[in-house]
């Protein structure tokens, strides 16, 4: 019980880090190099608060997969918050990712990725990444490691105006696209903060070519407390400044999450 004060100072830290529509990256792999597939994965269920235009509560579900074999790794993950209003779709927010790193315990490494999410109520109705990354593992320890990767990856999103202030929507609104190629970076810091329990922090640097100076900039904390053998308890606080929104919807957007965590 000593451990679950530290579970309420990370559901209340203020929102200096980010999530929404930034990649994700996988946990940290502790095998080592294996001819025969290992697979690790998780279920999540828990409870999500939001922030854009109103604030929103609602129950979320993740699930996460890796496959380690040889010197491949795999990582698939997935979630999906659903709420049903009447005749109105309230909330339908989602993502389904894989990356593929190879040689993923080499200092240098590549890794790729694809992604495919979409957030019905800051009104993206649907976004496309695909890209490569060069990963650094900086330094490991026993207890934690640090990494950072540079990229590029192209985005393909489309916008309406639903989470836009009634001022700003202009007369005849319609769906607005954005198409480009940009630069994608990362740092990552991954440890135990006690034997039961672990944190991870995650900053992103994405930007079009053309406009570097007008970032999303984002990160991610986590922090997971077990509870059992298979069960963990989990926080996870975000949230995401866009400098140069697709819509004019506010800049900086947040969300919180608890969930119970089942690890197989």
């Amino acid at each position: 019980m000593k451990h679950y004060p530290l579970l309420f100072l990370f559901a209340c830290l203020p929102s200096l880090f980010a999530a929404g529509q930034i990649i994700n990256i996988d946990k940290t792999d502790t095998a080592a190099y294996i001819k025969k597939a290992n697979w690790n994965g998780n279920i999540s269920l828990g409870l999500e608060v939001d922030r854009q235009k109103s604030t929103l509560y609602d129950a979320s579900n993740f699930f996460d997969v890796s496959l380690q074999q040889n010197h491949e790794l795999f990582v698939f993950s997935a979630s999906n918050r659903f709420t049903y209003n009447g005749p109105q779709d309230f909330l339908n927010t989602g993502f389904i990712h894989l990356r593929w790193r190879h040689n993923y315990k080499d200092t240098w490494h590549p890794e790729s990725f694809v992604q495919y999410q979409w957030d019905n109520a800051r009104g993206m109705l649907h976004r496309f990444v695909g890209g490569e990354n060069i990963r650094y593992n900086i330094d490991r320890g026993s207890h934690w490691d640090l990494s950072v990767a540079t990229g590029v990856f192209y985005e393909d999103e489309l916008w309406n105006y639903r989470a836009v202030d009634s001022s700003k929507i202009p007369p005849n609104p319609v769906n607005q696209p954005s198409r480009e190629l940009k630069s994608n970076n990362y740092i990552k810091w991954e440890g135990q903060v006690s034997a039961v329990s672990n944190i991870s922090l995650i900053l992103f640097y994405q930007a079009s070519f053309k406009d570097f100076f007008k970032p999303r900039i984002s990160g991610t904390v986590n922090f997971d407390v077990a509870v059992s053998k298979h069960f963990a308890w989990s926080v996870r606080y975000s949230g995401l400044y866009d400098v140069e929104p697709v819509v004019p919807i506010f800049n900086f957007y947040y969300s919180l999450s608890n969930s119970l965590t089942y690890k197989f």
